[in-house]
């Protein structure tokens, strides 16, 4: 584990929680600044095994792991879930990155508008220039707890892994805000040493408390362990080209093998896992 990463997590353990989250958004922008994953689309765990059309379909070809992760949780989970994805017009992605999953959904739902929302200035930018040839894509700049979007604008909204960072009540209580009645809720999200059925319990608490049924709940942490140690040899070209002084914090990041986390999946303590909720 790199000097770096230690203590980060010493003095972040230190910080109250708005100060915690501060300091997980700066190392957020600087990881897109100084590292190559800006020339990514995707910057999530990923999902094992990789699954048609992403094996093949460029760009997700490049990330078919990721690209699967994403259709997982806005077509997989999702498609018997509340209206059909042809009725969807308006579909929000929150923490949308690079624009991969923005991506991802405008291909299974080339008829809906797509909103992409990310806290990192530097990723919209991307993301921006990326998908600009798209005229039913915008991006937008904003915090996942305080989106600057209007009550009940999406029919469908979509997360990988922004909820781990938000909170999950935060999380929860703003997407289910701008979602309209009868709209679908579906993300993922990873804790340490939190059991699946402790987490159930948390999912099913805050759905009752926002207005929201929940429809499924699946644990996903053998497919993304499994993506994750799939993915090291792609993963460790690009630490690579992270500027040195920084390589070892992106190995941690990364959860390459050796490092904390990567050891949190061995040893059994990584929870990782889907939710797909209706809003009543």
């Amino acid at each position: 584990m790199s000097f770096l990463y230690v203590l980060k997590r010493r003095i972040q353990r230190n910080l109250p929680k708005p100060l915690q989250r501060k300091l997980q958004e700066a190392i957020y922008f600087a990881l897109y600044r100084l590292s190559p994953a800006r020339h990514q689309n995707f910057f999530n765990s990923g999902f094992s095994p990789a699954e048609a059309p992403w094996t093949e379909l460029a760009p997700f070809d490049r990330e078919p792991l990721q690209s699967t992760l994403y259709d997982k949780v806005l077509w997989e989970l999702t498609r018997d879930a509340g209206r059909s994805g042809a009725e969807w017009t308006d579909i929000l992605d929150i923490g949308c990155g690079l624009g991969g999953g923005v991506q991802v959904a405008h291909h299974r739902f080339p008829q809906a508008r797509i909103t992409g929302v990310d806290v990192n200035s530097s990723a919209v930018s991307v993301c921006r220039k990326r998908l600009q040839h798209i005229p039913s894509i915008r991006i937008l700049q904003g915090n996942a707890r305080d989106l600057p979007l209007a009550n009940g604008s999406f029919d469908m909204i979509f997360s990988v892994g922004a909820a781990s960072y938000v909170g999950m009540e935060a999380f929860m209580k703003e997407a289910t805000r701008v979602l309209r009645p009868g709209g679908v809720l579906s993300f993922s999200v990873g804790y340490t040493d939190k059991a699946f059925a402790d987490q159930r319990k948390i999912v099913d608490e805050l759905c009752e408390k926002n207005g929201l049924e929940v429809h499924k709940v699946v644990d996903i942490t053998e497919n993304v362990f499994a993506a994750i140690a799939e993915d090291v040899p792609r993963r460790r070209e690009l630490i690579e080209r992270v500027p040195w002084p920084f390589r070892d914090y992106a190995s941690d990041w990364a959860d390459m093998p050796g490092t904390m986390r990567y050891q949190e999946y061995v040893d059994g303590r990584r929870l990782d896992y889907a939710v797909c909720c209706v809003k009543r």
